[in-house]
């Protein structure tokens, strides 16, 4: 089956797309916040989809993966990937993630090594102890502060954040940025429609008052797959020496550093995204 569904599991719904006729599993998870599948996979999940299976979900509290009755921080987006893999009948696949995304493929590869091929890890969570400005991050994500800036953006403020604030390479056509600048506002809307907050569950539930609970770097040693980081050279969430550090001590380890990109790498250097994730998945083919 190619196209669209959902699936109702124990927490809640989930909808998905699969694209592709043939060819080896990949999942795509996107990131957090203002963000779904449809998002952050724009050029990625329809290249891919010539010569591979290609999953992609919403992930709980985004896109329309409405309602989710419980929380969707770490442990329960895992939980999610390890049903939907499941509901898929994958034994195992390729996750590529960004961000949220790659915190939960990261720690599911930790936790169920058999059932995961190889790892693209974009801008990746769960690579760092502490967040910029920690303690302020903390009280503002989990007092009304940060319910407070969700509810005074506006829809157009969000085309707008989308427009001027996301570095997209210049060579992006400007009726691709306009869609995405859609798309965002459609998302804050349908956030605020279920009653849900701007910034996703794992940032809320992972950033403790002194450090991030979900902190994997240590454990990166035991990843035994092909594990690609790929990084903007100017992300400011994800400082660069994070993946750098993580590339050096994983087993099978690379590191691709995307020049004038931040941390949404995936759609502000499509071209050059692409092209990183290409070239792993060809070089560990036949690992």
């Amino acid at each position: 089956m190619t196209g669209s569904a959902v699936v109702e599991l124990p927490e809640g719904r989930i909808h998905y797309r699969v694209l592709g006729e043939s060819g080896p599993a990949v999942v795509l998870l996107h990131g957090g916040g203002i963000d779904n599948g449809d998002w952050t996979w724009r050029w990625l999940a329809p290249e891919l989809a010539t010569d591979h299976r290609v999953y992609v979900p919403d992930q709980p509290k985004h896109g329309q993966s409405w309602p989710w009755r419980a929380r969707a921080d770490q442990r329960g987006q895992e939980d999610m990937l390890a049903r939907m893999l499941d509901h898929w009948q994958l034994d195992s696949a390729t996750l590529i993630g960004l961000s949220l995304g790659s915190a939960t493929a990261l720690g599911y590869a930790l936790r169920s090594p058999d059932r995961v091929e190889r790892l693209v890890l974009t801008s990746s969570g769960g690579l760092q102890d502490r967040v910029q400005m920690h303690e302020i991050a903390w009280l503002s994500l989990r007092t009304p502060i940060s319910w407070a800036i969700g509810r005074s953006m506006t829809a157009e403020a969000m085309r707008g954040w989308v427009r001027t604030k996301v570095a997209f390479a210049d060579y992006v056509p400007a009726a691709d940025i306009e869609a995405l600048a859609d798309l965002a506002a459609e998302e804050l809307l349908n956030k605020r429609a279920h009653g849900g907050h701007m910034f996703c569950d794992w940032n809320r539930f992972e950033i403790a008052p002194r450090h991030q609970r979900a902190d994997f770097l240590s454990r990166v040693p035991e990843l035994s797959q092909p594990v690609l980081f790929v990084h903007g050279r100017n992300d400011s969430a994800v400082p660069l020496r994070y993946p750098r550090q993580a590339a050096a001590v994983a087993q099978q380890g690379q590191l691709a550093v995307i020049e004038d990109a931040g941390h949404l790498v995936p759609v502000e250097r499509p071209r050059e995204y692409v092209a990183a994730v290409r070239a792993f998945l060809a070089e560990t083919a036949s690992t």
